[in-house]
């Protein structure tokens, strides 16, 4: 059984439970040498439940910057990072209603696998962060989990 809130007369959003939301992530990341480099990531997350009845329009958007650190083998590149930076969290009644909306500092904790596939290209099998954030009044710890392509642009250091 989930718990919800109310935010406002209408509005219920969940509470202290996992909700899958779907979404995209686009990073990249400079490299300074073989081992370190600075990671820019903006990510973008969607859901529309159906709580009690009533659809609710929710989103999360996020903007990171931090260090990155990286082990390099010839086919396989770990990596993990420390990203702080934004997130815009809000929810809003479908479709026209009230709507409650927050962006506050947050914190991205994680790492990944990439495989690679030839010179300019890897298989991204995993990315796994732990965002923690204070939206909406809420100290939430959100997990994201991505994969997809990487693309090797310049020089190889």
């Amino acid at each position: 059984m989930r718990e919800y809130f109310k935010t406002t007369p209408i509005i219920y959003t969940f509470r202290h439970h996992y909700v899958n939301m779907n979404g995209f992530e686009i990073s990249t990341t400079e490299n300074l040498n073989r081992w370190f480099g600075g990671t820019l990531d903006f990510s973008a997350h969607f859901k529309t439940p159906q709580v009690r009845g009533i659809s609710n329009s929710e989103h999360i958007y996020s903007i990171f910057y931090g260090p990155r650190f990286a082990y390099r083998k010839s086919s396989v590149v770990l990596f993990a990072h420390a990203l702080v930076g934004g997130t815009h969290t809000g929810v809003s009644v479908e479709p026209t209603g009230p709507h409650a909306s927050d962006f506050t500092l947050a914190v991205a904790l994680g790492g990944g696998l990439d495989l690679n596939l030839t010179k300019t290209a890897a298989l991204r099998v995993l990315l796994a962060d732990d965002l923690r954030s204070d939206a909406l009044g809420l100290s939430q710890n959100n997990y994201r989990l991505s994969t997809g392509v990487a693309f090797h642009l310049g020089k190889t250091k």
